[in-house]
C-alpha cells in the first residue's frame, strides 16, 4: 500500500476520480480517518501489475494530479 497526501478532501475525491477516468484505482482516504488536511489516495499494488501499467499510473499521477497543484 502506497499512501500519496493531497491534502484537502475535496482534491483527494478530485483525484481519485481522475485517476478511475484513466482505468486506475486509488481510494481517497479523508477525514475523520486520516487528520483535516492530510487527505490522500492510497495505492495497492501487487505483482501482477504489469510494469508498463505503473509507469503509465506515475505519468497521469505526474501530470494530471501534482501537476495540477
Amino acid at each position: 500500500i502506497v499512501p500519496l497526501v493531497i491534502g484537502e478532501a475535496q482534491a483527494a475525491l478530485d483525484a481519485s476520480k481522475l485517476l478511475e477516468a484513466e482505468g486506475f484505482l486509488a481510494v481517497a482516504i479523508r477525514p475523520p480517518t486520516v487528520p483535516e488536511g492530510t487527505a490522500r489516495l492510497r495505492f495497492s499494488f501487487s505483482a501482477a501489475h504489469p510494469d508498463e501499467a505503473i509507469a503509465r499510473l506515475a505519468e497521469v499521477v505526474r501530470t494530471r494530479v501534482l501537476g495540477n497543484r
